[in-house]
């Protein structure tokens, strides 16, 4: 049984091995190729190191938004990072008076699409910004130009008149310093509320006393304006990036009270136009030293206006008819009435980089309360042969800003009134008045800037009597938010 035995045993022994060598070897086969994978692998992502990678974009969970300022908003996160939808297509010119901030535009959207600056209430679909600026003006006349505080070629002392021969001076005032609180919120149909109010210390012109004045307080919804703002009659937009707080004396500058509605009538990122009409509050200026002894000016109706506006990239325009009516009355005495029109055209042209024409031209029969250097001398409307006439009056303007760089700019501006009040306002009634001015301009920063104009003024009265003014203006300004 033996020698049958052990060669079968042999046999089974070399089988087994050859097995063993199979297995081992298929092992180290399949072992190759895991490692040839991993240095492939390996190999890759080398190659993605060493090339950078395109910026992804993240994709973040649909939120419930509402709509605020032309924009969906996280109502967690108001104001957040979303980009308005749409924004205000008039050019910001972020001028050294900052006067286009406060204006309404259609939609109440923003020259601003970042919003920067609002901070949400809690708990709210609200929120609100603080805003304003510190000014501190100090100034150097060479001669008594009749206003310490502001360049006002219509209070220039003529011939005779008190002041006329008064000297050099200088002041330094804070004056023309402001604060202001806007609130936006959503409200039903698709629309905006936005409440704006603005503040500074202009009440009395003439003191060196800061005198707080509300300048605009009113609320925007549905293209509906109830409150004080610039008048539907005024462009802000056209007025020239000037350093003197009273700016151009031929521009149209009013603020006051009314209600107004603008109709948008083509509506596109880059081209708007819009038609206006707005009710404001009368004031018939009169000057009644010549009337009989408690003579009073008052007003029956409200001044409308009527206008359009279009706005675009290369720049806007806007124009406008005034009508109003002027009257008086005394007790047991005489009274009437006079009718008022007036018709404005103003406008911008935006040129190469951000420099900039504006004008304006202003003509009209009891519209001197809307002009700028004529606002408070009670030039509507006057006696002439013992009836009461509307006075007439043109005023233009026009203005040209250049930026040097980044950090300077120059406006040159130019305007002249010209008005024809009767004889019975007496030898010193205004005939006509003349303004220039040209300035320089330094942002070093965002929120800082200085200012330096020379201005020019002029006064003619209706018996030819004349007298020029020269001013130096050097202005600090440093704005709260910006």
């Amino acid at each position: 049984m033996r020698p049958i035995l052990l060669p079968l045993w042999l046999a089974l022994v070399s089988s087994a091995t050859a097995s063993e060598l199979d297995d081992l070897k298929a092992a180290v086969r399949a072992m190759q190729k895991t490692i040839a994978e991993q240095n492939a692998r390996i190999a890759t992502l080398e190659k993605q190191q060493r090339t950078p990678k395109a910026p992804q974009t993240e994709t973040k969970a649909p939120y419930r938004s509402v709509t605020v300022a032309g924009m969906n908003v996280p109502l967690a996160e108001l104001p957040g990072n979303a980009v308005p939808r749409e924004r205000a297509a008039v050019r910001d010119a972020d001028a050294f008076l900052d006067l286009q901030t406060a204006a309404p535009r259609p939609g109440n959207a923003p020259l601003d699409p970042d919003l920067k600056g609002f901070i949400a209430i809690p708990g709210t679909v609200t929120m609100f910004k603080i805003g304003g600026a510190a000014r501190l003006d100090a100034i150097v006349d060479l001669s008594n130009n009749g206003n310490p505080n502001q360049f006002v070629p219509s209070t220039i002392p003529v011939r005779n008149e008190h002041g006329w021969d008064g000297g050099e001076r200088s002041t330094l005032h804070s004056k023309g310093t402001r604060l202001s609180l806007e609130l936006r919120r959503p409200v039903p149909w698709g629309s905006t509320l936005r409440i704006y109010s603005e503040y500074d210390f202009f009440d009395d012109s003439t003191s060196n006393f800061m005198q707080f004045r509300v300048r605009h307080f009113y609320g925007q919804a549905w293209n509906f304006l109830i409150g004080q703002t610039y008048s539907a009659f005024q462009d802000i937009d056209a007025f020239p990036d000037v350093v003197d707080y009273q700016g151009p004396n031929g521009i149209v500058n009013r603020r006051q009270p009314q209600i107004r509605y603008t109709l948008p009538l083509y509506d596109h990122d880059k081209s708007k136009f819009q038609l206006f009409v707005s009710i404001e509050q009368p004031e018939s200026k009169i000057d009644t030293g010549e009337f009989q002894d408690g003579a009073t000016p008052l007003s029956h109706t409200p001044d409308g206006i009527a206008g359009f506006r279009w706005e675009g990239t290369l720049g806007h325009m806007q124009g406008a008819g005034l009508f109003r009516e002027l009257s008086f009355e005394t007790d047991n005495g005489p009274s009437d009435d006079t009718f008022g029109w007036g018709v404005t055209l103003a406008g911008a042209l935006n040129l190469f980089g951000k420099d900039k024409i504006s004008a304006q031209a202003t003509y009209g029969e009891g519209v001197a309360r809307y002009i700028n250097d004529l606002s408070g001398e009670n030039l509507d409307a006057a006696l002439d042969d013992g009836r009461l006439e509307a006075i007439p009056v043109f005023a233009a303007m026009a203005g040209y800003t250049h930026h040097w760089d980044a950090h300077w700019r120059s406006t040159i501006s130019g305007s002249y009134v010209h008005a024809d009040p009767p004889s019975s306002l007496g030898r010193f009634a205004i005939g006509n008045t003349v303004y220039a001015s040209v300035n320089l301009m330094w942002h070093p920063t965002t929120s800082f800037r200085v200012g330096l104009e020379y201005l020019y003024g002029r006064k003619e009265t209706i018996d030819g009597s004349e007298r020029d003014a020269h001013r130096l203006n050097f202005v600090f300004r440093y704005d709260l938010v910006r």
